[in-house]
């Protein structure tokens, strides 16, 4: 559906835009049923404030006989509030992720709109021979409704679900468009990628996240219970769990890299 063939094709062959389809995850007995105030969910980030995540993934499943399957060792990202910066006129949080493990690059760049929480657009490095290639990817979305929005890498989990206050309950669908490029620079014939994508929130137990969490955050289990959120596109299917007060996902697992946050370092402690 889009125009710039052959950069779409480019760009979703070296982020890993192309997964296999994972099953739907069955809800518990009754868990649909149960409402969700997301008014505390959605993270209300301060210039400054830092969170380290932590990645493992694991490679494309390959069929035949004597090959291992292997998961890689965990790699360490920190994600750091910067500025607020407009995008298409809108106010927007600009959130720098670096690797630990590798200095200054390859670097990640998101804007998310300030006052939904929406993905609004994505920048980061690919390595070329001699060097860096960066690349970017903008979102849009119908009547001007925010929605999730799933970013084009695996290897580091940028799903941003949807939080719109109030109650939340069953599943809920909406519509954006990616467009290859800055927000704002679609060049007149352009289409971009529509998607249709699922968002599913609803509670879960203490009992069922411990061991997927990690320990610093399963103390606060009893005054902060986590809740779970599920993301479906045709071509991916994301489980993520969050917890009130803070600023990322305390789990996610797109079926190929799961990703725990770490560590929480907000402006005023440093």
């Amino acid at each position: 559906m889009v125009i710039r063939f052959r950069q779409a094709a480019v760009l979703a062959s070296l982020l890993g835009v192309a997964m296999s389809c994972l099953a739907w995850a069955a809800d518990s007995p009754g868990r649909g049923d149960r409402s969700v105030d997301t008014d505390r969910l959605r993270p209300q980030w301060q210039t400054g404030d830092r969170w380290v995540v932590e990645t493992s993934s694991s490679p494309v499943q390959m069929r035949g006989p004597g090959i291992a399957q292997a998961k890689s060792q965990p790699i360490r990202w920190q994600f750091a509030m910067q500025s607020y910066e407009k995008v298409i006129g809108d106010d927007c949080c600009r959130v720098e992720i670096q690797c630990l493990e590798s200095g200054q690059q390859p670097r990640t760049v998101l804007w998310i709109d300030k006052k939904s929480g929406a993905l609004k657009q994505m920048q980061t490095q690919i390595p070329v021979p001699g060097g860096f290639r960066t690349v970017s990817e903008s979102y849009e979305f119908a009547a001007g409704q925010p929605s999730p929005v799933l970013g084009p890498l695996s290897a580091l989990p940028i799903d941003l679900p949807l939080f719109q206050g109030g109650s939340s309950k069953g599943l809920q669908s909406f519509t954006y468009e990616a467009n290859i490029g800055p927000a704002g620079q679609k060049a007149v014939g352009d289409l971009g990628f529509a998607y249709e994508i699922q968002q599913e929130i609803a509670p879960v137990e203490p009992a069922e996240v411990k061991g997927l969490i990690a320990d610093t955050f399963t103390k606060s289990l009893e005054n902060q219970p986590v809740v779970e959120v599920k993301l479906r596109r045709f071509d991916r299917q994301i489980r993520q769990l969050w917890q009130p007060g803070q600023p990322w996902p305390v789990y996610s697992d797109n079926g190929t890299t799961k990703c725990r946050l770490i560590e929480v370092i907000p402006a005023d402690k440093q």
